[in-house]
């Protein structure tokens, strides 16, 4: 596998679109919500992993997406 934007040797992908990236490009990185839930007091809560991956070219959206077709 080889670096989406300059064709090295890949190390690693994108948590969010699957971009391969070698080792000069994994220097973007974001926080990675695996799921939210209510917690105590009915306090929206998160497990997050900080620091994943992020290729700097997919755009992961801020917030849900409506997908209505499904159903």
């Amino acid at each position: 596998m080889v670096c989406f934007h300059c064709e090295q040797a890949a190390r690693g992908v994108c948590r969010f679109c699957g971009r391969a990236l070698c080792r000069d490009h994994m220097k973007n990185k974001m926080p990675y919500i695996i799921t939210i839930y209510v917690g105590e007091a009915n306090t929206p809560k998160a497990i997050v992993v900080s620091d994943s991956l992020w290729c700097g070219v997919c755009k992961p959206q801020p917030e849900p997406v409506e997908m209505p077709e499904i159903y």
